[in-house]
C-alpha cells in the first residue's frame, strides 16, 4: 500500500488529466495547504457540502468505485444546481475503510475526475484519512446567478414544475436490492450515477420563485418549499412523470406512483414559477395555493390531504 504522500501525488496527476481548463480565478490548487480562489468582482459565492457514506447511501456491490466517485459530485453539485449557480471548484475528503486498496482509490478519484470536467468544477484539494467504513465529504462552490433561486418565493397560483423523471432512482435501488439490475438498466444507472441538472437550473434561475433539488423525496422537499414560503401545494397525481415500467412493477410488488411522491435521490430540481421555467425536460406537476398543506388530486379530480414523508437520516423506522 502506498504511502499518505504517495496516494496525494497520484491523486493529484489523476485529477490533473480531466481538470477543466485554467481559471484565472483558481490562484492555487491541490498541493499546498490551502487552495487560493480570487475573489470574483460582483458575483456571490454558493458554497454546499454533501456526504457519501458507505452502507448508509450505498453498498458497494451496488455500483463501481468510479461510480462512487461521480455520484459524490453529482450529488454535492445538485444544492448549486438548485439555486442556478455555476460550478467552480471542489474539495473531496475521502475516509479510506483499511481494505481499500490503491488500485480502489484511484479507481473513485478517476470518477470524481470524470465528473470534474462533465461539470467544469475544478477540484482544488481535499484530505485523506483512515477509518473503519468508507466515505467521501465532497464541498463544491459556485458563483452566484444575479438572482439566486431559494426555497422561500413560491406564490400561490404558481406552478409547480420538475425536470426530468420522479421515481426513477428509488425503482433502481429496489431492483438492486432484489438482485434484478439488468431488468431495467436505466433506472439502475440513474441511482448509481445521477445528473446534477446545472443547465436547467441556469435556465431557471431567471423565472423562478423558489426552487429545490429532490434529494428526500418529492413530498419531503415540497413541504420545504411551502413551509418556507408559506403556501401549499396540489400535486396533480395524473401529471408526475415517473418510470413506465407497469409489468415489471406490479411483479415486483412496487407502486410507481408512491415512488415517485416519496423515493429520493432523484436529484431533479422542483420549481415553483409562474410561467415554464425552461423549454424542455420540465413537467408541470401542480399548482401553489394559500392553503399551508399538501393535497394530492387524482386522475378523477378527487383530492386527499398527503402524508408527507421521506428519508431522514435520524428517523425513526428509515
Amino acid at each position: 500500500m502506498a504511502s499518505e504522500h504517495e496516494r496525494i501525488a497520484q491523486i493529484r496527476a489523476r485529477l490533473e488529466r480531466t481538470a477543466p481548463p485554467p481559471r484565472s480565478d483558481i490562484a492555487l490548487s491541490i498541493g499546498d495547504d490551502a487552495a487560493i480562489l480570487n475573489a470574483l468582482t460582483t458575483a456571490g459565492s454558493v458554497l454546499s457540502v454533501d456526504a457519501q457514506v458507505e452502507d448508509v447511501h450505498f453498498r458497494r456491490a451496488w455500483l463501481s468505485l468510479h461510480e462512487l466517485g461521480a455520484r459524490a459530485m453529482a450529488s454535492a453539485l445538485s444544492d448549486l444546481a438548485a439555486m442556478g449557480a455555476t460550478p467552480r471548484a471542489a474539495l473531496v475528503s475521502i475516509i479510506c475503510s483499511g481494505t481499500l486498496t490503491d488500485a480502489e482509490l484511484y479507481e473513485i478519484i478517476d470518477g470524481v475526475g470524470e465528473a470534474q470536467a462533465r461539470y467544469a468544477c475544478t477540484v482544488v484539494g481535499g484530505n485523506l484519512a483512515r477509518g473503519a467504513q468508507l466515505s467521501i465529504t465532497t464541498t463544491v462552490i459556485g458563483t452566484a446567478p444575479p438572482k439566486p433561486m431559494t426555497r422561500t418565493g413560491a406564490q400561490p397560483n404558481d406552478g409547480l414544475y420538475v425536470t426530468g423523471m420522479l421515481g426513477s432512482a428509488a425503482f433502481g435501488l429496489t431492483l438492486l436490492a432484489r438482485e434484478q439490475p439488468n431488468r431495467a438498466l436505466p433506472h439502475v444507472e440513474r441511482w448509481r450515477v445521477p445528473t446534477a441538472r446545472i443547465v436547467e437550473g441556469h435556465e431557471a434561475a431567471n423565472r423562478a420563485h423558489a426552487a429545490i433539488d429532490v434529494s428526500d423525496g418529492l413530498l419531503q422537499d415540497l413541504r420545504h418549499i411551502c413551509e418556507a414560503s408559506s403556501v401549499g401545494c396540489v400535486v396533480d397525481l395524473a401529471s408526475l412523470p415517473k418510470p413506465t415500467e407497469v409489468e415489471l412493477a406490479h411483479e415486483l410488488g412496487v407502486d410507481l406512483e408512491q415512488l415517485a411522491l416519496r423515493g429520493g435521490e432523484d436529484y431533479e430540481l422542483l420549481i415553483a414559477a409562474s410561467e415554464p421555467p425552461i423549454a424542455a425536460n420540465v413537467t408541470r406537476i401542480g399548482t401553489f395555493c394559500d392553503a399551508r398543506e399538501i393535497l394530492l388530486r387524482d386522475a378523477s379530480g378527487t383530492v386527499r390531504e398527503a402524508h408527507v414523508e421521506g428519508f431522514d437520516h435520524f428517523g425513526l423506522g428509515v
